[in-house]
């Protein structure tokens, strides 16, 4: 908690030293993510999102800026209901299920889970900008920053009942919500941008950027991270100052 509360004092005052003078671009963009070092028993975890980036020029074309956006994450995990530790539904209700289902022959069921995770990452990077030919400039950055994340599960539950003399089958289905795990682990990051004068005052700009979550067990909610690394690819406009 205190590096994250040391992190965020760095950022206000980093915003609150910075002059319009200063300002070298503002951008929005979209981004597609997806995670390489998987953890748990994560098979597959992807999203989408967008943010926002502000660059500030420092001297030359050496930059620092803080990025700021948002991630849906689709995680498969294929035994979540039994991993994700749901004490309600691994030792009272799926006893409940197996129970009813031993008792009415003319019951069934199928039980599958879904599992999302939002993300909100806070980074704070340095970059430096090449120009090798006009109007197209090649940025190399380092980072660091938070992720603020919270994993949603439920199960699916599609039930039926059959009623032989009456030749129809009652069908109905319900979510059944486990509860969340949050966290904000540390991460650093390397990346390289693309960008590309379409304006004036306006680039079009594009992005590979690998994310590392540093190890940090029993802290930070990394225990229950899904994975330890992650590649990102951006597409988005800037705004020049």
């Amino acid at each position: 908690m205190m590096k994250i509360k040391t992190f965020v004092i760095v950022i206000i005052i980093f915003l609150s030293s910075v002059s319009y003078s200063q300002m070298k671009s503002v951008s929005l963009f979209a981004d597609y993510s997806s995670s390489l070092a998987k953890r748990l028993a994560v098979t597959k975890a992807t999203a989408v999102g967008g943010g926002a980036k502000i660059k500030v020029n420092i001297f030359d074309d050496f930059s620092l800026g803080i990025i700021a956006g948002y991630k849906l994450y689709s995680v498969n995990e294929p035994d979540v209901l039994n991993t994700w530790g749901w004490i309600f539904w691994t030792e009272r209700y799926y006893t409940k299920i197996v129970s009813d289902l031993r008792a009415d022959p003319n019951l069934s069921v199928e039980i599958s889970a879904e599992q999302k995770m939002d993300l909100i990452p806070i980074q704070f990077f340095a970059n430096y900008d090449f120009a090798p030919i006009e109007d197209f400039i090649v940025t190399p950055s380092i980072g660091c920053g938070f992720y603020f994340y919270t994993r949603r599960m439920f199960a699916v539950e599609n039930w039926s009942k059959d009623f032989p003399d009456a030749d129809y089958t009652l069908s109905y289905s319900y979510r059944n919500f486990a509860p969340d795990k949050k966290g904000n682990p540390f991460f650093v990051n390397f990346g390289l941008n693309l960008e590309y004068e379409i304006f004036s005052k306006m680039n079009l700009f594009s992005g590979l950027t690998y994310n590392y979550i540093l190890p940090t067990k029993n802290a930070m909610g990394y225990d229950d991270f899904p994975f330890s690394s992650e590649i990102s690819v951006k597409l988005g406009l800037s705004i020049l100052y």
